[in-house]
């Protein structure tokens, strides 16, 4: 069943949701306030729902690195067609570099790839490995599978298609493990939208908490230079809340995840 998004509706999906980011163990919550930022965007070809995918956004989170997402579900045409075309085949992940001339297929090459050229030692952590080949772990499907109603398949792909790409990418900030970001981008990913997706992960204990309240005492403050500092600062005007989204062909800029999921079927549904 497809959930309405009206109040009882997006409370549900946010424990759905939530239910996803205790699966993983709190993959895709924390990473460096110091990201080392590629020259050129770096583009992933992904759907919201896929196992497979889900890995290489928690290493972009890890590593606190942004990217365009092309959101390629099943049933899609506005990015699917074209992965096809560049990868040979349509699946996901499929990760181009520019940076580096790389165009890569399997989740654990693109992990690899990132922590060598995007981490301070250059090295993929244990935890990030996969000893056993390129395969979703039971627990990683299972996280999967409460998205399964949203994010797999685009709900309209003759209209996605008519309507075509933005003219500008919109703008998603968050982080992976956020449930309300997740919500996000199952709509996008449904939607077939495209967006530069701006990780700004949890970077130190004070950081953490969840209905607006964190485990720090008195008034929050960000690591100094880091990226939450420059994000609040210079895109949020002193505030921090995730999801914020951008989109730039109505200047439209905005926070609450119901309020944006409501946005974007309107303006793209």
């Amino acid at each position: 069943m497809i959930l309405p998004n009206n109040v009882i509706g997006h409370h549900i999906k946010s424990l759905q949701a939530t239910t996803s980011t205790l699966l993983r163990g709190g993959r895709g919550n924390m990473g460096t306030p110091e990201p080392i930022m590629p020259e050129k965007m770096l583009v992933l070809y992904e759907h919201e729902a896929c196992p497979y995918s889900r890995r290489v956004r928690e290493v972009m989170t890890h590593l606190n690195l942004d990217y365009e997402s092309r959101p390629s579900p099943h049933k899609g045409h506005v990015y699917r067609d074209e992965l096809k075309a560049r990868a040979g085949k349509a699946q996901v992940p499929f990760l181009i570099d520019d940076n580096t001339e790389d165009q890569i297929l399997d989740s654990q090459a693109i992990i690899d790839h990132l922590f060598a050229n995007y981490s301070k030692n250059g090295v993929t952590p244990e935890r990030y490995q996969a000893p056993n080949g390129d395969k979703a772990t039971v627990i990683n499907k299972a996280a999967s599978v409460v998205s399964m109603m949203r994010g797999v398949k685009a709900v309209h792909p003759d209209k996605n298609q008519a309507r075509g790409r933005p003219d500008e990418p919109l703008h998603l900030y968050g982080f992976e493990a956020s449930p309300f970001c997740r919500l996000v981008r199952e709509k996008l990913s449904e939607l077939e939208v495209g967006f530069i997706s701006h990780s700004v992960a949890r970077e130190q204990i004070e950081d953490i908490g969840a209905f607006g309240m964190r485990l720090g005492l008195g008034k929050y403050k960000p690591i100094k230079g880091g990226k939450r500092e420059h994000v609040m600062q210079e895109v949020m005007h002193g505030k921090l809340q995730f999801p914020y989204l951008i989109d730039p062909n109505t200047d439209t800029q905005m926070f609450e995840s119901k309020d944006i999921l409501d946005y974007l079927e309107k303006t793209y549904g």
